[in-house]
């Protein structure tokens, strides 16, 4: 296959993707008509369409998305191919890079990956996509390099990578009347809380914990995202449990919250590293792989937030 073939493979994943002759010509940094020209060819060479107008944009054909996923399983082992007797040079590399982790866990580390990635490699690009309630294809088609995150089943071929153990605290404004007595069990769940929840679940282990010793939360407030939780603590006497690991954003941001610990007995979260397969003898994904260990090697010991 020739340079010129598989440069036209990446400009026809980028086309399915994003949907847009305009878009496409940005990302790959030429201009719309060479990548009308691009698509042309990609037509002729498929007999499809490929994209097709729908109101006011384009979108992508039924055959163009089935093909979607190959194209790109052919586009990393070509890479790994031609890359794996070349010494891997992480300063020259040309790459963007997309994460899927939910926003306490970006907020908590997402500037230290890029201080990583700035000083080894400059010229590759780090973005960190949202999760989304149902989307366990994104690692299998592509459309991410890693999912970061609690540790669950994904598949039998997907790669698991253990990156470091964390436990659940809570939060609370700190001029909260919970300070000023005894954290118990009854005391802490007298109080209305949080749930953190992208599916809208309000109840968790901490209720099972709870549940065993007779007692129940009020939780009143369903929130999507961990920031969303923590700006929603002041001026109430709700409650929020986070992972330790966001509390470097609370003291980031300067917020009037105080934490302490979770009366019960909960068991720790595992967070983990999750990619395809395909990606296993590729250098570029590797160097990825070790800089999010890199960067989470500071945890949990190298955290230390006052109470």
């Amino acid at each position: 296959m020739s340079k010129a073939d598989l440069n036209l493979l990446h400009a026809l994943d980028i086309l399915i993707e994003v949907q847009s002759v305009t878009l496409a010509a940005e990302r790959l940094g030429t201009s719309p008509p060479s990548v009308s020209r691009l698509l042309a060819r990609a037509r002729d060479m498929l007999d499809d369409q490929i994209l097709v107008r729908a109101g006011r944009g384009l979108v992508a054909t039924e055959r163009a998305k089935e093909l979607q996923s190959g194209i790109r399983h052919l586009l990393a082992e070509a890479d790994t191919l031609l890359n794996a007797h070349a010494a891997f040079d992480p300063g020259g590399l040309e790459r963007r890079f997309t994460i899927r982790a939910n926003d306490g866990f970006t907020g908590a580390f997402a500037s230290g990956l890029y201080n990583i990635l700035a000083d080894q490699a400059p010229r590759a690009t780090l973005r960190f996509a949202q999760e989304h309630e149902f989307d366990d294809e994104a690692l299998r088609e592509g459309r991410i390099d890693l999912d970061i995150g609690a540790s669950r089943a994904m598949g039998p071929e997907v790669r698991l990578q253990t990156i470091f153990r964390d436990h659940h605290i809570a939060l609370a404004r700190d001029d909260h009347p919970i300070f000023s007595t005894d954290i118990s069990p009854e005391t802490f769940a007298a109080f209305p809380h949080i749930s953190v929840s992208r599916r809208g679940r309000s109840t968790g282990p901490v209720d099972e914990a709870l549940q065993k010793l007779g007692l129940t939360r009020h939780v009143p407030l369903i929130v999507p995202s961990f920031l969303i939780a923590l700006s929603a603590l002041a001026g109430t006497q709700l409650i929020a449990l986070v992972p330790r690991h966001v509390l470097p954003v609370v003291r980031n941001l300067g917020m009037a919250l105080r934490w302490f610990d979770i009366p019960l007995e909960l068991e720790s979260v595992v967070l983990a590293q999750a990619w395809h397969p395909r990606f296993d003898a590729d250098p570029a994904h590797r160097f990825l792989r070790q800089c999010v260990r890199t960067v989470c090697q500071s945890f949990p010991n190298g955290f230390h937030f006052m109470k």
